[in-house]
């Protein structure tokens, strides 16, 4: 029987509580961005598949659960649109994950085949394509597990639009996550021993939805990227997160009262990759297989770096590479864009793929200082240049296009676009590979 037909088996079967303490173990992972191979501080999927398969040798009831944003963040992941992680979650052997706003990077069309792929359903209760029907393949999950009835509802943050292209995502929309997720509990809370929320909505927003939405056991949080460790009580809904890429995996041990229908006792810890057992080697395989698909194209050394750049310090040089690229006095990248550090040692194309994974281009734009400021200072990000244009004034600047796409729906009217058909990883290799890494003056 598949997963589809068990969603409805287990939502339609009758059931009788048992007076009893039964134990579950949750491990749980969020915003894994590609990162199937073990590199660095990032544990790599076979060290995970490591973990769970010697979980579930020492203990019947397991769930494994991922918070969304399974893709987008390595050259594997990017030139792949995604599928490559999907297959290789198969093997990690994850029970339900939520859809995070990364997820809709190729069009939400692209989520199709990641349903496909999946052995696991892809959960969001609030994500609609432009008909109306639910973007991911169910709003919830009931599960059998030993003799506790677990409900898992997916969410994902409704800011989504803000945050993804809009090309590809026409029309879609999203519900707001604790409307709904109050109307599902009401109606799922009385069928289940445990209801867990798998959500990509952020960390203090699942606090807040905690305290928002009675009767959550547990909540499994993605999209903050958010170390969260030990796991939060607020008021009798606990709160999870493992920061973000595989550097850390989340375990809970939980005991359920399934006469209560009530958590009665959690355990949880964050391990480090560096703790978790040595990779499973039919994973190791797998992964190596799809990394030495792009090996060729990105283990190429093209400078050096003195010292290790953290994200913040990486903006500064990526505008000065666009603005020259593109011949302008200045130019503006998101900080959200900015997705990896830049390590000391050896910089190879795959850093410069890490850091900007996306496929963005490089684009001309013009617009007065007024929207300018708004723009570089959009989704509540800072910049240094953000008080020193002149509302009146006329500005040229190179960016790259998500920023430019979202500019252009968000102040209709109010700025001028002009695509310059460049890559921006490209235009970044190829200055690097020339100049090698220039600090910001």
């Amino acid at each position: 029987m598949n997963w589809r037909m068990l969603i409805i088996v287990c939502v339609t079967l009758a059931w009788s509580a048992h007076a009893s303490i039964e134990s579950l173990v949750v491990i749980h992972t969020n915003d894994f961005h590609g990162h199937i191979a073990e590199e660095a501080e990032y544990a790599g999927a076979a060290r995970i598949a490591a973990l769970v398969t010697r979980t579930r040798k020492k203990h019947d009831n397991v769930l494994v659960l991922d918070a969304g944003d399974a893709i987008s963040g390595t050259p594997v992941s990017t030139m792949f649109e995604g599928s490559p992680i999907f297959e290789v979650m198969n093997l990690i052997g994850y029970d339900a994950a939520a859809i995070g706003n990364h997820e809709f990077d190729h069009g939400f069309r692209r989520i199709e085949e990641f349903k496909r792929i999946a052995n696991h359903p892809l959960l969001a209760a609030n994500a609609f394509a432009p008909d109306g029907r639910l973007i991911a393949d169910a709003p919830l999950l009931v599960r059998q597990v030993g003799d506790m009835r677990v409900g898992i509802i997916g969410l994902i943050t409704d800011y989504t639009p803000r945050m993804i292209t809009p090309v590809g995502n026409e029309n879609i929309s999203f519900a707001d996550p604790t409307l709904a997720t109050h109307a599902m509990v009401t109606a799922l809370r009385p069928q289940v021993d445990l209801l867990i929320v798998l959500s990509h909505l952020g960390h203090q927003e699942e606090k807040q939805l905690a305290m928002d939405v009675p009767g959550i056991d547990l909540i499994v949080v993605g999209h903050s990227h958010t170390l969260v460790d030990p796991p939060v009580p607020v008021g009798d809904t606990w709160v999870v997160q493992a920061k973000r890429y595989g550097s850390y995996v989340g375990y809970l041990d939980i005991k359920v009262d399934t006469e209560a229908n009530r958590i009665v006792s959690l355990d949880g810890q964050l391990i480090p990759a560096k703790d978790l057992p040595r990779p499973k080697r039919s994973v190791a395989k797998a992964v190596a297989d799809w990394e030495r698909r792009v090996s060729e194209i990105v283990d190429v050394k093209i400078a050096e770096s003195d010292h290790t750049y953290t994200t913040e310090q990486i903006r500064p040089i990526l505008e000065r590479i666009l603005a020259k690229a593109a011949g302008t006095d200045f130019g503006y990248y998101n900080l959200g864009g900015v997705r990896d550090v830049l390590r000391k040692g050896d910089v190879t194309a795959r850093h410069i793929w890490n850091i900007e994974p996306f496929g963005n281009s490089l684009v001309r734009m013009t617009t007065d200082g007024a929207t300018l400021k708004r723009i570089v200072t959009m989704d509540f990000e800072t910049h240094e240049l953000s008080d020193s244009f002149d509302p009146d004034n006329r500005y040229t600047f190179a960016t790259n296009s998500f920023v430019a796409d979202q500019a252009k729906v968000r102040t209709a009217g109010k700025v001028t676009v002009e695509p310059l058909n460049q890559l921006i990883r490209d235009v970044i290799i190829g200055h690097i590979s020339e100049h090698g890494i220039e600090p910001p003056q």
